[in-house]
Parts: structure tokens; C-alpha cells; sequence
């Protein structure tokens, strides 16, 4: 895994103590005080509990679900302990290189409403917990995705506003936080203007190479905005089926979600669409887009090794441009005996829809599998 850059000066200094295991990473220099004051808190919660990672990592080899959830981290000291950084030994923790996998099949396990009890833990590792790259971004990024497919939003709207304050936080924190308007709409009134007032005074975006276009709001763009800009990438294909090559923008790897699709118009490009190239926080980045009969699909895989990847494809049908279907590939386990899954998944979602982020099905839960996809 890429290791973390530019941790925040204070940082180390006031969790040194409180965090054995991590990276660089950023952090709001307010967040440092009112996270040391909460640690003790998230600890008397946790005290009548036994963790021990051989355990965790006992219940995830034979899949004993509720194990797993029960010896799975309850705040984020312990999250830390288990899958970050350690700086002081200069080397990952014990269980750094599964962490991805770790925390995908916990929120699986989630989805199953049975084990909505282990939800808690979500709340308890977010509320003393700050943004940082690789395995804090990961987490980060499945619970904002479970919250919205699960609609779970009670679980924020009905937390003291302190409490609220404090995952809020770290939900949105990093190195360029952005207001979601749909996630907000979601939330009580009193969390919202908590929500509001952090993106007015909560948050500071040091980037050190900020994005050069605004992307807030609705705008046409101008294919030229996208020209020899070192953030994205341009593919000369054509995606309305009219036999002339048009333009597609994406963000390159690691620089965000946008897409973007120019239509040839006489001797110039009309922007037509701005949407997603399916890549995600902490998980699939954007590998490539291909023309293919009737549209194109786009390829995103997991930077850091195993085989986790996914195929989106597109046709252009009556002026839209439908997400037709998804096919994904990730292997069983780490075993000798592994094999491929390969999971084709329907979606048949209009790109331009308001919603078309949150309708999408992504990779089938471990449970799925089985029943879903096919071997290889």
C-alpha cells in the first residue's frame, strides 16, 4: 500500500500516545483536542469487552460471522492497533494488508439486518476518528456508502449533537472535503446545520495542487477546461453512435470520480454529460475506458494488489446513456486453491438521473456469491 503523506505537525504529538498504528495523514488541528477528550469516553463503552486480532482473524478464515463482528475493532484507537501504521516500529500493524478486505466484509456482514446490533460500531470508530489515507479512507468511504444504500441516517440523526459533530466530521474530512447536498437532505435539521457549519469553518483543504475547475454546482464545460491538464485523461470515442469520434473526460486515478462527455459538433465538442467513473475512495480506481459496439466501458481494479476489479458498460440509447450492466471479478481468498468470481450484475440506470450514484449495485456481499456469480 502507497504510504501516508503529509500528516498534520500536531498530529503526532497529541495521539502519540492514543494512536500506535498509522500513517501520515490529515487532519483539522481543532479535531486533536476534542478528539483527546473523547478517547476515554469511547474506552469505558468498550471495557467489559475481550479483543484479540488472532480471534478476528480466526473468524474471518471460517467465516463465523458473529465472531467476526464481535471481535471486530469498537473505536478507533483499537481500529488503529489492528490495521493502520505503526510509525514507531516503522512497519504496517498486524493486520495492515488485509484491512481492505476486513473492513469490506464487516459492512457485508451489516447489510444482513440481523446483525444490525454491531451498527454501534460504526458511530464508535468514527466519533474519535480523524481522515487518513489507505485504511482510515476505506472505512471512511463504506460507511458513507452504507449509510446511503442502507438509508441509515437515523443512526446520525439520532446521536447527541456533539456525538453528531464528531462522526460528521469524519465522514466528510480529507484532503478535499465536498458538501453532499443528497446526503444532508437526509439528516434532521439540527444534524444539517451541524453538517453546514463545518464545510463554513470545520474543514481547510491544503491540497497542494488544488483541482483547476470548480466542479460545485451545475455549469457546461468546455472541452478545452480538460486539455493538458495533468489531473485527467481524454479518450477520442464515439458514444452516440453517429460513426464520428467523440470526447470523454476523466479524472485520472487517485483525482476523483468526474466524467465528463463531449459530443462532435461541426469542428468543435458540446458537453452533453457530467457523471462518475465509478472510482471510490479507498477502493477501485479508474483504469481505463474502451470503446465497445453501441457505447464503451469503462475498467477500475484495486491499486494495491490481489485481483479486484470491475467492468461498467454503456450503450447510448434514445439520447441517454444507460449503465447497462456490471461485471465484477475478485478472487475467493488468498488460498492456493482460489479461484476467480465473476459476478454479471444488471443495472439498466440512466446516467444523467439525479440519483444514479446511489442506485447502483456494486460487488455481491460474500453471502451472494454463491448464488450470483460464476467461477473461473
Amino acid at each position: 500500500m502507497e504510504k501516508l503523506k503529509n500528516i498534520r505537525p500536531g498530529l503526532l504529538i497529541a495521539f502519540s500516545l492514543m494512536i500506535i498504528g498509522c500513517k501520515n495523514g490529515n487532519v483539522n488541528k481543532e479535531r486533536v483536542i476534542e478528539s483527546s477528550q473523547k478517547a476515554s469516553q469511547t474506552n469505558q463503552l468498550i471495557s467489559n469487552q475481550t479483543f484479540d486480532s488472532e480471534k478476528l482473524k480466526e473468524a474471518y478464515k471460517s467465516k463465523n460471522e458473529t465472531q467476526f463482528l464481535e471481535q471486530f475493532p469498537a473505536d478507533f484507537q483499537q481500529f488503529h492497533e489492528y490495521f493502520g501504521w505503526n510509525i514507531k516500529r516503522g512497519q504496517p500493524n498486524e493486520l495492515y494488508e488485509e484491512s481492505y478486505t476486513y473492513i469490506r466484509y464487516f459492512f457485508d456482514l451489516l447489510s444482513q439486518k440481523r446483525y444490525r446490533e454491531f451498527e454501534s460500531k460504526i458511530l464508535s470508530i468514527t466519533e474519535n476518528g480523524f481522515w487518513q489515507e489507505d485504511v482510515v479512507n476505506y472505512f471512511q468511504d463504506f460507511t458513507l456508502k452504507y449509510l446511503k444504500v442502507e438509508k441509515r441516517y437515523e443512526l446520525i440523526n439520532n446521536l447527541s449533537s456533539n456525538k453528531a459533530k464528531s462522526v460528521l466530521f469524519f465522514l466528510f474530512d480529507g484532503p478535499h472535503p465536498k458538501f453532499d447536498s443528497d446526503f444532508a437532505s437526509y439528516l434532521s435539521p439540527t444534524k444539517q446545520e451541524i453538517l453546514e457549519e463545518l464545510f463554513e469553518s470545520g474543514f481547510f483543504d491544503d491540497n497542494e495542487n488544488p483541482d483547476p475547475i470548480d466542479f460545485e454546482g451545475s455549469k457546461a464545460y468546455n472541452i478545452s477546461d480538460f486539455e493538458n491538464v495533468e489531473h485527467y485523461f481524454i479518450r477520442d470515442i464515439d458514444i452516440n453512435n453517429d460513426k464520428f469520434p467523440d470526447k470523454i473526460v476523466s479524472a485520472s486515478r487517485y483525482q476523483g470520480d468526474e466524467l465528463f462527455l463531449f459530443i462532435k459538433k461541426g469542428e468543435g465538442y458540446e458537453f452533453a454529460l457530467k457523471t462518475i467513473n465509478f472510482s471510490e475512495d479507498g477502493g477501485n480506481q479508474i483504469v481505463d475506458i474502451q470503446s465497445e459496439p453501441g457505447g464503451f466501458v469503462i475498467t477500475t481494479a484495486f491499486p494495491d494488489g490481489g485481483i479486484l476489479e470491475a467492468y461498467h458498460h454503456i450503450s447510448y440509447d434514445d439520447q441517454n446513456w444507460i449503465l447497462t450492466h456490471s461485471v465484477y471479478k475478485t478472487q475467493s481468498s488468498n488460498q492456493e486453491d482460489a479461484f476467480i468470481y465473476v459476478c454479471d450484475v444488471k443495472q439498466g440506470l440512466n446516467m444523467a438521473d439525479d440519483l444514479f450514484s446511489e442506485q447502483i449495485k456494486w460487488m455481491p456481499g460474500e453471502a451472494e456469491r454463491e448464488v450470483l456469480c460464476t467461477k473461473e
